[in-house]
């Protein structure tokens, strides 16, 4: 749209036309201000017309045509451009939910967050693709207490998915807040894909051990908690039909095996933790697998010295790791004299000064061998009983570091308990002489 004064260019506007030109709408001068006194201005519509006007410099305050507005508004090309400023926008919008990482990286990097812990259930909601990511996360490794069970316990009913994500199942902090129950249904919710398996100190009686036959690819059973007297009979049927299990640990309280013949151990185990009612008939009679590497003894009141010296001597060369806590009632004072010379391949060796002799670090127990022994790390506690704390010298410790009969030796952590004086000059050798082999002396108060 323009403003025209209807003056021909290169004419004045009082010079008279001699031939008047008309058009489809009449004679122009019809609309001529020096034909018609009324008419001040006059307008002309142009398809290449431009809604915006003319804008001041100072103020920016535009000057708007409201003629040409009210035209255009309403018209076909005003909805056309309605409809390419929608499409414009729609395609903005997806282009800003549209992921700017590739959806691996996005995955690596919640996966360093829950490796810092910051992993927050909130990033749920981001989005449906990143619960897709996040969800199988979290679920992996549910951090479970007392105040969260019963939700947690719901929320895996509710959403049967959510189970089989659960790899890892701890439920060490679930004391009195669980029930057989609850905690069976958990199991089988989780157990197509359970691996590791933390039982809790109580509620848990037959419901869950039965509810664990079907977690054919657990790895780690750990019971050392339960509190509850379990049958081991029962256990051992249960195990057995496990295959891919590693890692055992008996609970505290169990009852007696009086027939051996059906007891088949897990074919691939390598750690087995001891503990609650084995005797040593439960030692002597049951073959030990031998792939088994890492062994621990805690709170077994039934086991005496000779079925443990058996064990020793029968299995003593396939370990490579050796716990032995205190109490051990059946054990006499030396009853673990020997186990350098019956353990021979052990890089790890824990044992209670209450079951050691003075001459634990002698020679006659502790000999240069052909083949070097490969012990890196010992520890040694001591329950702080009467008569325990002069037990072991460290001159002994010192003279076998200097002789070399243990020659790959690095760490030693011990208790105050026995009583070893930091200023004494063997304890002075036994660091340095750890401390030029990277490791060091630990003496815990």
């Amino acid at each position: 749209m323009y403003k025209s004064s209807f003056v021909e260019e290169g004419r004045d506007a009082d010079e008279k036309e001699t031939e008047p030109t008309t058009d489809r709408f009449g004679n122009w001068e019809d609309f001529s201000p020096a034909k018609n006194s009324n008419i001040r201005l006059v307008y002309v519509l142009t398809k290449q017309a431009s809604l915006r006007g003319k804008t001041w410099p100072l103020s920016q305050f535009e000057k708007i045509d409201v003629l040409a507005c009210c035209l255009f508004y309403g018209s076909p090309e005003h909805a056309r451009q309605l409809e390419l400023e929608e499409e414009a926008r729609i395609r903005a919008m997806a282009a800003a939910d549209q992921m700017v990482l590739p959806l691996e990286i996005l995955a690596h990097v919640f996966e360093i967050l829950r490796f810092r812990g910051e992993l927050r259930p909130k990033f749920l909601r981001l989005s449906k693709l990143i619960f897709l990511v996040t969800a199988p996360m979290l679920y992996k490794r549910p951090e479970l207490r007392g105040d969260n069970f019963h939700r947690f316990v719901e929320t895996v009913n509710a959403h049967k998915t959510f189970g089989t994500y659960i790899h890892d199942l701890d439920l060490l902090y679930v004391n009195q807040s669980g029930k057989n129950a609850l905690v069976a249904k958990l199991l089988k919710r989780s157990r197509p894909v359970l691996q590791h398996f933390v039982a809790p100190q109580t509620s848990f009686g037959l419901g869950p051990l039965m509810a664990l036959r079907g977690c054919v690819q657990l790895k780690s059973l750990d019971l050392r908690l339960v509190s509850e007297t379990l049958n081991l009979e029962e256990l051992f049927a249960l195990i057995r039909q496990i295959d891919s299990l590693t890692h055992l640990s008996f609970p505290r309280s169990s009852l007696e095996i009086n027939d051996y013949s059906s007891m088949k151990w897990p074919p691939r185990l390598e750690y087995l933790r001891v503990s609650g009612g084995i005797s040593d008939e439960f030692l002597m009679q049951l073959a030990f697998p031998t792939l088994i590497r890492h062994m621990e003894f805690a709170h077994c009141p039934k086991v005496e010295h000779f079925g443990f010296q058996h064990l020793l001597l029968e299995f003593g060369r396939n370990l490579q790791l050796l716990r032995i806590q205190f109490p051990m009632p059946g054990l006499h004072a030396n009853s673990l004299d020997s186990v350098f010379e019956l353990c021979p391949n052990l890089l790890t060796l824990e044992v209670s000064v209450d079951y050691l002799s003075a001459e634990f670090f002698d020679e006659r127990y502790l000999h240069v061998r052909a083949e070097p022994r490969p012990l890196r790390t010992l520890l040694i506690d001591s329950s702080g009983m009467l008569g325990t704390t002069d037990k072991l010298d460290p001159l002994d410790l010192a003279l076998a570091l200097s002789e070399l009969r243990l020659p790959h030796l690095r760490n030693v952590r011990c208790t105050a308990k026995l009583g070893w004086d930091p200023k004494l000059d063997g304890v002075l050798y036994i660091a340095t002489e750890l401390e030029d082999r990277n490791g060091g002396l630990y003496i815990g108060y």
